[in-house]
């Protein structure tokens, strides 16, 4: 009996350890533990927060809204007088999970509402990596009217239709190789377990091939050249000056640096996105939101 007893507690014991190691490491790979709001946002309290409902797993999820005007600045850069808007978490420090030279995993399950409204030709980016002094982000993904993924290259890849991407919660994996050389696959994109992206040739501009990027994660939403779309669906003001920006490898042009200076006879719609269970890691089943259910992994948040 006494042997029984001896075997029984160590058996709970050793479910104990397991379960507490599983709860550690949830903890220790989570994406929150190395982000921070980006100050350039706006500081309305509806911008960002942690709700209860919708979630994908455990007790909570974010909660991004932008809204009409959002816009802000911050040293060297301004928004609200380059034709954008945003609420975003930042990766801090940087290359704090975004290292240059190796691979990383980021996963995570975003919901965008069914009344989502696509920008039409303006950009709502859902996720994207920079680097200090480059203007194109390194990868990014872009959700209007066909949504893609975009490379510092300008290499871009399909990502399905705006349709399939809306109403219910989609569970995303992305491997990003952040050297010049060396590797087999420098990007993945799972989608709910899909392979529907995949590079084999290196990413980050040749110029970083003797120095070292500083990086950095983002994630929320991002609303770039918004004037297109007050320009296409209401009237473009007689004061409004055409907007050209220049970045690696060209420009992008719109109807106004400052839309939010006038009246367009239209506002922007609110937009409203969800992110849950944000992880990064070295290999994909440390982060992938399915393949942790599936093993019983407690949620991250």
């Amino acid at each position: 009996m006494k042997t029984l007893l001896k075997t029984a507690l160590l058996a709970s014991c050793l479910v104990t350890s397991t379960m507490l190691a599983a709860e550690e490491k949830a903890l220790r790979n989570s994406v929150l533990k190395k982000v921070k709001i980006e100050t350039l946002s706006h500081k309305a309290r509806y911008r960002h927060a942690y709700v209860r409902q919708p979630t994908r797993r455990g007790q909570k999820a974010q909660r991004f809204e932008i809204r009409h005007g959002d816009c802000g600045r911050a040293s060297g850069w301004n928004d609200c007088e380059t034709d954008r808007g945003r609420v975003e978490m930042k990766e801090r420090p940087k290359n704090a999970m975004s290292k240059p030279g190796r691979g990383v995993w980021y996963g995570y399950s975003i919901l965008i509402p069914p009344d989502f409204v696509s920008l039409g030709k303006g950009n709502t980016m859902l996720g994207q990596v920079k680097a200090e002094g480059w203007n194109m982000p390194m990868w990014s993904l872009t959700f209007n009217d066909r949504p893609y993924l975009n490379f510092a290259d300008n290499q871009k890849c399909n990502l399905g239709s705006l349709p399939s991407w809306k109403g219910r919660w989609i569970d995303v994996s992305i491997y990003a190789n952040y050297s010049r050389s060396g590797q087999n696959t420098y990007f993945q994109l799972f989608k709910n377990d899909k392979l529907i992206c995949q590079r084999k040739t290196p990413f980050l501009p040749a110029e970083f091939a003797s120095k070292k990027p500083v990086l950095g994660l983002k994630y929320g939403i991002y609303n770039s050249f918004v004037s297109r779309y007050l320009a296409q669906k209401g009237r473009a003001p007689a004061a409004a000056k055409a907007y050209a920006q220049t970045h690696e490898g060209g420009k992008s042009k719109s109807p106004s640096p400052t839309p939010f200076k006038f009246d367009w006879g239209v506002k922007l719609p609110t937009h409203v996105i969800y992110y849950d269970e944000m992880r990064y890691g070295l290999r994909r089943e440390d982060v992938d939101v399915r393949m942790l259910e599936k093993r019983g992994v407690p949620p991250v948040d």
